[in-house]
């Protein structure tokens, strides 16, 4: 085979078979941003066991699935697949909180008191449901779909206490939706 035949078969691959377009050269921003948010859980089930709420809040996941599928419209995202990765993110992250609430029941509760639900913890967690947005809406905007090949360098990067392997499958497997087409 010579050089002219080589290139225009490598040329031909790479039509058939393009790559995934990394936004900003890497998506582990995106990965780091869904583990920082599920960072904030421990906390959540410790304010929420502390003065004695329930884990599960439909009336508040309703407003942080409107305010997403809001944001995500306005950055041009499919509302749909967002709400569904949000949804994926709202069952991991009460998984999470009866994880702890779990361990709590068989052995005291060791750490630091909570940082404040309203104050401190939901402020965080609206800003990076907005910093993630905007990463995704980013990462789509610049031809980047999220294939099964990223899913050990997702895993990686998911490093919360009690996040399980079936729970992120169902983030990730979420998180590829939001780029099918």
């Amino acid at each position: 085979m010579n050089l002219l035949s080589k290139n225009f078969y490598l040329l031909c691959l790479i039509l058939l078979f393009p790559l995934p377009v990394l936004a900003n050269g890497d998506v582990a921003s995106i990965f780091n941003t869904i583990n920082l948010r599920l960072t904030y859980m421990q906390d959540v089930a410790l304010y929420k066991a502390q003065h004695h709420l329930a884990i599960e809040d439909v009336a508040r996941e309703k407003k942080v699935l409107a305010s997403a599928t809001r944001a995500a419209s306005q950055l041009g995202l499919p509302t749909n697949k967002v709400d569904a990765f949000f949804k994926a993110q709202i069952a991991v992250a009460k998984a999470i909180q009866y994880r702890y609430r779990a361990q709590w029941l068989a052995s005291a509760v060791s750490g630091n008191a909570p940082r404040d639900l309203q104050t401190q913890v939901r402020p965080a967690l609206i800003k990076l449901g907005e910093q993630l947005n905007k990463e995704l809406a980013d990462y789509v905007m610049q031809g980047g779909r999220f294939v099964p090949t990223q899913y050990k360098a997702f895993s990686d990067a998911i490093k919360v206490k009690y996040v399980t392997v079936p729970d992120k499958n169902l983030l990730f497997n979420a998180l590829m939706q939001i780029t099918d087409p």
